[in-house]
């Protein structure tokens, strides 16, 4: 029950480091991107949202050696009244820390077997496989079994099985029995409890018994990066008579040891006791190696007296390291004759040897990660944003010139020059450039994962060798005005397997020259000033408005998109809200209908240098915000130039309110005529349950209203003209809450779904604002109960759609397929077990009313997976790690974490796709998914 299939030792070969993949509880992140061009030619892209999937626990659990009642694993003989010590070991196998029950069983169903008289478990202390005095200590026991506390995944725990042959055994009497473990954290994992799996065999005799062990006396890592090892073999007799021919002996390179090829026996290091045996170096196993054997013979050994043998092993430095859990392991002999002329051959225990890891690493200018350390200079190159880029051989790349306000991406080659597997970690250091400057750290345009959860970006796993290309995108804050000195980013890669070891790397900006743009309350100065905070209090559910300005400080025209987000504390964790922006028509700092009714913009248009724009800023406070004081962070920033300026000292005071909640506001675009579908969820934020007689609802559209009609759900399937006919339909069904189903219970919440229908002719840019609002009315309140106000102020989001004619929308979903890697079926929720299969979905529209092409979609393998499928489209394509376009129908070869794959479709039919595909029209959609198998 140990062996693995051939398709888990290929995933191995991948980089699965754990035996059942995955540690329990790490996230699997992933984000999706894509790159288009619109109708002027102009090159963009987006990102799509992040999904996370959570790893669940496994157990599992290994006993070795094997063996079968009729070819035990381990074998010794033993005279009458003997102790005999088996060493084993148990793994474990799962994915998460465990605790396991182990037992003995004894067998004796094989003809002439005997019960040993005592049998014990005792953990193998110090791991050598010899039973020392100070490691008989008893162990936890439960129901009469001992119990191997907290294994951590993939650990082991190396134990003895000890035995005593009863006093009465006769020659020719065996001995059989076998170590069984069962897992806590699923009973069902188990090794030895049904099925004879772990077998170990005393044959008693009244003769001479030699036992054998093997130890390491030291080991000791040479200056070349060599170890050398010291091994001891020892053999006592604890039989009656004495034995005759007494070999000791030791082949480094055989069926029975892992020692890595290339090691040797040190020539004359063999030492003997007593000195009266004899030294050889045979040459008899057929190999090509002539110095990987060894032996001690001698003439007699009489009984209770001990032989030993010690020499030295060199293991060469190129030797893959090795770990605790799977060592350089080695088994030598003893052979002799007893006083009937039978010769017997024990084997003796394991002895393990780590070799541990050697860690390097070399990041340098993009093709030339080993920078000053060898001649290679990489070439020149343009980057995302048009600029050019020149390495030389010194470590260095620099960019002449960038404007305040834009950003630069450097490419960076890192390689991994140790000798195993390895994580790097990445920090950027900034030296000389303008205060705010900003440092991203990419992989084919995504952020850098954190993929070994340590709190920083890395690379991902990386084989010796292996070489893979990280962006650093410098951003230079608008404000920052010029720097005719410029300024450099160093770029450290750090080794995980050892944080001693790193490299660094110099992007180097030359001048910074300078737009600029300023957003701030409204002051005297262009684009106000961050100086003069204001502070909104509100009620939950409430909207806090700011007068603010933005304001050309650069010399040429420039216009600016504008964002802004408050992260609001709530009851179900925290809420990011989007900043709603109006123009302020009359400049009076009010948002007025006219105002209103003018619908909200997400850009200011053109605007002149020393010229600025009045704004009122809506921030839609979430009906279920906690108290507090928070931070409204704005932003406006110029698609052309990257120009940005950020405001983020203006606040809004949530005040206290409670009871009904529902949230959170919503926003999208769509085409006329189209459909916008948003989520809301209704929450008991109080502490008595309330059915529908209980509850009012209003739906209150604004701006936009001709002809837009919208449906309410609360199963996403069945829709209702109205919320409250769709709350009692929720009730009479029992989808509400789960203690008690008709009605919403405190803490519970449910989804309420609403359809906005947009009408055909509706116009592009035209806004529709829906307010939603919900409060408690029963009948008869207890005494002292605190309702909100359903007249001024009740629980209350607003979707707000806008109709569009642009650009380019991308969503990512993911699925749990279980172990079908089909995903013919769907489990319920996106948490995953390793050998599971997740499927993304990604999903691009075109918003526009023109055709978009060039339309790619990237997505990356996420870290701790294995690409297994892809699928898309009639005339489908894709590619991976910018290699040659492959149909979706021609299944990938499997590919690790960090692979860059892209989708596009051949949309003019040639069976290629050409330099300026994919094209998608106007209001169309393209959808892509990627399989990969969590490992």
């Amino acid at each position: 029950m140990k062996h693995r299939s051939l398709m888990l030792a290929a995933f191995l070969a991948l980089g699965v480091a754990s035996a059942a993949g995955t540690k329990a509880g790490t996230q699997i992140t992933n984000q999706a991107s894509a790159a288009y061009r619109d109708s002027t030619g102009t090159k963009l892209d987006a990102n799509s949202n992040q999904v996370s999937t959570l790893v669940k626990q496994v157990g599992g659990v290994t006993i070795s050696p094997d063996g079968t009642p009729t070819t035990p694993g381990q074998q010794q003989q033993a005279v009458p009244g003997a102790e005999v010590v088996f060493p084993y070991t148990l793994t474990n196998t799962g994915n998460g820390t465990d605790s396991f029950l182990v037992d003995t069983m004894v067998d004796a169903s094989v003809p002439n077997t005997v019960a040993p008289a005592t049998r014990v478990v005792y953990v193998d202390a110090n791991g050598d496989g010899i039973l020392q005095p100070g490691e008989r200590v008893a162990l936890p026991q439960s129901g009469g079994k001992s119990v191997f506390q907290n294994v951590a995944a993939d650990g082991q725990v190396k134990f003895f099985v000890v035995l005593q042959v009863p006093a009465n055994a006769a020659s020719a009497n065996k001995v059989i029995t076998q170590p069984t473990a069962t897992s806590s954290f699923d009973s069902t994992k188990t090794d030895g409890v049904s099925g004879s799996t772990n077998y170990s065999q005393i044959n008693v005799v009244q003769d001479a018994v030699l036992s054998v062990s093997k130890s390491v006396v030291s080991t000791t890592t040479e200056s070349s990066g060599d170890l050398t090892v010291v091994y001891r073999v020892q053999s006592t007799n604890t039989g009656t008579q004495a034995a005759s021919n007494v070999i000791l002996a030791d082949d480094i390179i055989s069926a029975r040891s892992t020692l890595p090829v290339g090691s040797t026996i040190k020539a004359s290091s063999a030492v003997i006791s007593p000195t009266t045996g004899t030294v050889t170096y045979p040459n008899t196993d057929g190999d090509s190696n002539d110095n990987d054997q060894v032996q001690a013979v001698f003439g007699s050994v009489a009984p209770g007296q001990s032989v030993q043998l010690t020499f030295t092993v060199t293991i060469p430095a190129a030797a893959a390291p090795t770990s605790s859990q799977n060592p350089y392991s080695n088994v030598a002999t003893v052979t002799y004759t007893g006083s009937t002329g039978t010769t017997t051959t024990t084997s003796s225990n394991t002895a393990d040897v780590t070799k541990a890891p050697t860690a390097a690493v070399a990041i340098g200018p993009n093709g030339d990660p080993l920078g000053a350390a060898d001649p290679l200079t990489g070439a020149a190159y343009t980057t995302g944003e048009g600029l050019t880029v020149t390495p030389d051989n010194a470590d260095t790349q620099t960019v002449a010139s960038l404007a305040a306000g834009s950003s630069v991406t450097f490419a960076q080659s890192v390689r991994n020059t140790g000798n195993s597997s390895d994580v790097f970690d990445f920090t950027a250091a900034l030296s000389d450039l303008p205060a705010g400057t900003t440092v991203d750290l990419l992989r084919d345009g995504v952020p850098l994962p954190d993929s070994d959860g340590d709190g920083t970006p890395d690379s991902g796993p990386l084989a010796p060798g292996e070489t893979a290309v990280i962006q650093v995108r410098v951003r230079v804050p608008a404000q920052a005005g010029a720097d005719a000195n410029g300024g450099t980013v160093t770029v450290t890669a750090t080794s995980s397997v050892d944080t001693s070891k790193k490299d660094t790397t110099t992007d180097k900006i030359g001048t910074v020259t300078a737009p600029s743009v300023a957003i701030g309350d409204a002051s005297g100065n262009n684009g106000g000033t961050p100086s003069n905070p204001i502070d909104r209090s509100v009620l939950p559910g409430a909207q806090a408005v700011f007068p603010m300005e933005v304001g050309n400080n650069g010399a040429q025209p420039d216009n600016y998109n504008l964002s802004g987000t408050v992260t609001f504390p709530t009851s179900s964790g925290s809420v990011p809200v989007t900043v709603v922006y109006y123009k302020d028509l009359n400049g009076d700092g009010v948002l007025d209908a006219n105002e209103l009714a003018a619908g909200p913009i997400t850009n200011t248009g053109t605007i002149q240098p020393g010229q600025e724009i009045k704004l009122l800023a809506v921030v839609n406070t979430p009906s279920n915000a906690l108290p507090g004081t928070l931070t409204v962070t704005q932003t406006a920033e110029s698609p052309v130039t990257n120009t940005r300026g950020t405001d983020s000292n203006d606040t809004v005071t949530v005040l206290q309110e409670y009871n009904v909640a529902l949230t959170p506001d919503r926003s999208g675009t769509t085409t006329s005529p189209g459909t916008a579908l948003y989520q809301h969820q209704l929450q008991n934020d109080g502490n008595t349950s309330f059915g529908p007689a209980d509850l009012s609802f209003t739906s209150t559209p604004a701006g936009a209203t001709s002809g837009w009609t919208y449906l309410y759900s609360f199963d996403s399937t069945t829709f209702f003209s109205s919320i409250g006919a769709a709350f009692s339909d929720a009730s009479a069904r029992n989808l509400l809450g789960s203690s008690n189903p008709t009605t919403l219970d405190p803490g519970e919440q449910v989804t309420l779904s609403v359809k906005v229908n947009v009408p055909a002719g509706a116009p592009t840019e035209s806004v529709n604002q829906l307010t939603l609002t919900a409060a408690t009315t029963p009948a008869s309140p207890a005494t002292g109960a605190v309702l909100r106000d359903p007249g001024s102020s009740p629980a209350r989001v607003t979707d707000t759609t806008r109709v569009v004619g642009g650009k380019l929308a991308i969503d990512k979903t993911v699925d749990n397929c279980g172990v079908i890697s089909s995903c013919t079926t769907v489990k319920s929720g996106a948490d995953a077990f390793p050998g599971e299969y997740l499927r993304y979905t990604l999903s691009a529209r075109n918003l526009s009313t023109e055709a978009l092409t060039e339309v790619v979609l990237r997505d990356t393998v996420p870290a701790n997976t294995v690409l297994s499928g892809v699928s898309g489209p009639v005339g489908g394509f894709y590619r991976i790690a910018s290699g040659p376009w492959t149909a979706v129908t021609t299944a990938p070869v499997a590919q690790t974490a960090g692979t860059l794959v892209e989708f596009a479709v051949d949309s003019n039919g040639n069976g290629v796709i050409d330099a300026t595909e994919t094209s998608l029209s106007s209001g169309a959609s393209v959808t892509f998914t990627m399989t990969v198998r969590v490992n």
